[in-house]
């Protein structure tokens, strides 16, 4: 679907050996990424020679651990952010901190590091102005632990579980998207695809969480008017032909970066002048593929549905081209948008990450994994907990896959 990090790979190590599967072979990214800011360019390995670095990551160590520890692997409740060892160390477990706020504590005066620090929010969704500080906890995975590259891209990594889902009898139903339930007494008896019907014991939606509300008859429509969304994007698939001179992942910031976040906030167009941007080249790791293609990804705000996407891929093509030095010529192109994530995917007013990270929608702020009205129906996914991102949607499976088996104990 889009360019992916591959990030805390000890998730996947975990969650495949959980199912008897050896992980994924992988390797490092390097650099981890490039940041180019027009105020402030530097070299791309920055985060190796900077020692301020070290007492930022010392803390953001703490945080990444303790969630590791006793948050990630479980649905939270209320009660759980009692947890003693969080009362204990509020200050070096902020929860009621921005990311914004908590970097500037550690480089007052560098913008460059603010905003090399502060765009790991968009990979939650969010800003860095609104995210809880708790979430710096990305920035130890990206600079601590390292950005990887799964064997065959995250292609590979979906072809590997589903042949290891096959093995263990799965079977699977493509081109069947659910657009009808039937049930009784608080039980889902079956899901139905234009009249062919589908049974069983458990169900279990990884769809937009809002479209299955919906769907179930189980839809608060106030309850979700209320949630904060997180970004759509207008993603660009480009086939190029010519000279690149970029590493696997760029994040490229134009202007004022906190104006093109307030128009995310505001549900507004962005700015041309102010155009914050991302772009992945996967071929700068992986020399097998055959070909150079290139994914834009320009986050917006959800909802745009009349946004004409023309002006912002030119602005972003050129500047790219522009400030690598790349000289190519665009031979594909494929252009998504907000309208594209509603249509093929049932997303809530076409977002591309569901809710955003905000303190009253983190942990046990959430949505339910097990729905309201079916007590045989679990949801997993962005929209539940941990939240956003493929270690986060990984660990959610996990979750639920072992809220089910207990239940299922029960039922015996």
């Amino acid at each position: 679907m889009g360019p992916s990090w591959y990030l805390m790979p000890e998730v996947f190590e975990k969650f495949y050996r959980e199912v008897g599967e050896e992980p994924p072979t992988i390797k490092e990214v390097s650099p981890l990424f490039s940041l180019i800011s027009e105020r402030d360019r530097r070299s791309e390995s920055f985060y190796k020679y900077d020692d301020r670095l070290a007492s930022y990551l010392t803390d953001t160590e703490f945080m990444y651990s303790l969630a590791m520890e006793k948050f990630l692997y479980k649905e939270l409740k209320i009660s759980d952010l009692l947890d003693s060892t969080i009362i204990n160390n509020m200050n070096r477990f902020p929860i009621f901190n921005t990311l914004d706020n908590f970097n500037r504590r550690y480089f007052p005066n560098d913008e460059f590091l603010q905003k090399a620090l502060g765009f790991s929010a968009v990979f939650l969704g969010g800003s860095p102005f609104n995210t809880p500080a708790i979430y710096a906890m990305v920035n130890y995975a990206i600079y601590g632990k390292g950005v990887f590259y799964p064997e065959g891209g995250f292609k590979g990594l979906v072809l590997k579980l589903f042949e290891a889902c096959k093995r263990a009898g799965v079977e699977f139903k493509f081109d069947f998207e659910v657009d009808k339930v039937q049930g009784s007494n608080g039980m889902l008896k079956y899901v139905e695809s234009k009249g062919r019907a589908v049974d069983g014991d458990y169900f279990i939606f990884n769809m937009d969480y809002h479209y299955a509300d919906k769907l179930l008859s189980s839809n608060d429509e106030v309850y979700w008017m209320r949630r904060k969304l997180a970004p759509s994007a207008i993603l660009v698939y480009a086939g190029v032909e010519g000279e690149l001179k970029s590493p696997h992942h760029v994040i490229i910031i134009n202007g004022d970066w906190r104006y093109h976040f307030n128009s995310i906030m505001r549900g507004a167009e962005p700015d041309l002048n102010n155009l914050s941007y991302y772009v992945s080249y996967t071929r700068a790791t992986d020399k097998r593929i055959k070909g150079d293609s290139l994914v834009f990804l320009v986050p917006i705000s959800a909802g745009l549905f009349g946004i004409n996407p023309e002006a912002y891929v030119k602005r972003a093509i050129q500047d790219f081209k522009e400030k690598t030095g790349s000289k190519f010529d665009v031979k594909f192109m494929r252009v998504y948008t907000p309208f594209d994530f509603l249509v093929d995917y049932n997303a809530y007013r076409g977002t591309a990450f569901g809710i955003s990270h905000t303190l009253d929608q983190t942990g046990p702020f959430r949505p339910p994994m097990r729905n309201r009205r079916w007590r045989n129906v679990y949801h997993v996914g962005q929209y539940t907990q941990p939240g956003i991102g493929v270690p986060m949607v990984t660990i959610s499976a996990m979750i639920v896959g072992k809220k089910v088996l207990e239940d299922m104990e029960k039922r015996k």
